[in-house]
């Protein structure tokens, strides 16, 4: 659990967003209506999911995004701080936008707002990935500057 806690903010918050994005789709997305031939009820209502049709693959880049954020936890050998592990990361935050997308105009009529609090949680998703890219991008070099001198001056 020690590693956890040290891993960047960024890595956290798309954890635990991945985590309550797998979550939400447990909730009814859209309510379906079938007619029926009967005078008394004339049509029956029911609920579908976010797991249903286009959002499997969703939650597959959801679970995705989950296993690669823990795998520095789980095998603390694994830094995982450079661009390139961000660049995975924000790779799967795009898939899970768009196929979040695809689901919500697969299933455009009758959505409720728990379809629409999920495609915001890809979005959150995706946004805090892409700017942790842009972070490492920015502050690639560095770490390798500055750990250069420090170990000179100890020579």
């Amino acid at each position: 659990m020690h590693q956890f806690w040290n891993r960047p903010f960024g890595s956290k918050l798309i954890l635990v967003l991945s985590i309550v994005f797998l979550l939400e789709m447990f909730a009814p997305w859209q309510r379906v209506c079938q007619i029926t031939g009967s005078n008394s009820d004339p049509r029956i209502c029911g609920w579908v999911t976010g797991y249903s049709g286009f959002g499997n693959w969703a939650a597959l880049f959801a679970a995705a995004i989950v296993v690669w954020e823990l795998l520095p936890v789980v095998v603390p050998r694994l830094s995982m701080r450079g661009w390139s592990s961000a660049l995975v990361t924000a790779g799967l935050g795009v898939a899970l936008a768009v196929t979040t997308l695809v689901k919500l105009i697969d299933d455009n009529e009758f959505q409720t707002h728990w379809a629409w609090l999920g495609f915001a949680l890809a979005l959150a998703i995706m946004i805090t990935a892409i700017l942790r890219v842009r972070h490492r991008w920015m502050t690639r070099g560095h770490d390798e500057v500055e750990a250069k001198p420090a170990s000179s001056n100890q020579a």
